[in-house]
C-alpha cells in the first residue's frame, strides 16, 4: 500500500509554465506511471503548446471547465471528462474558462 496527500505535498512549477503550479503526489509509484500531479488553474490560465515523445498524458477534471487545444482541435473538458493526450501529439490548454482543478497522469511509454 502507498499513501499520498495533497496536505503534505508541496507546489512546484509545470515545466513548459513555470507560473503555473502543481501538487506531484508521486513520482514513479508504478512502473507505468511517471507522476500523479494536481492542480487548480485561475480562470483565463492558458498552457504553452507542447509535446511528450516519451510518454501520454491523462487528465481527469476534478471541477471547472477547460479549452484545449490537441494537433488542430479543440477538447472542452468539465467535471467527470478524462482526456488521453497520446505521446507526440501537439498540445496545449488554450483557456481554462472557470477555475478548474485537474487531476493527471503522466505514462512511461518504453
Amino acid at each position: 500500500m502507498k499513501l499520498f496527500s495533497l496536505h503534505d505535498t508541496p507546489f512546484e512549477p509545470i515545466s513548459h509554465d513555470p507560473h503555473l503550479k502543481k501538487k506531484v503526489l508521486t513520482r514513479n509509484a508504478l512502473p507505468y506511471i511517471k507522476h500523479i500531479s494536481h492542480a487548480t488553474f485561475p480562470p483565463g490560465s492558458t498552457a504553452s503548446e507542447h509535446s511528450h515523445s516519451d510518454g501520454a498524458e491523462v487528465f481527469y477534471c476534478i471541477r471547472g471547465k477547460a479549452s484545449f487545444f490537441i494537433n488542430g482541435e479543440t477538447a472542452v473538458i468539465m467535471k467527470g471528462h478524462l482526456l488521453i493526450i497520446e505521446p507526440g501529439e501537439l498540445h496545449s490548454i488554450s483557456e481554462i474558462l472557470e477555475e478548474t482543478e485537474l487531476l493527471y497522469f503522466f505514462t512511461n511509454y518504453e
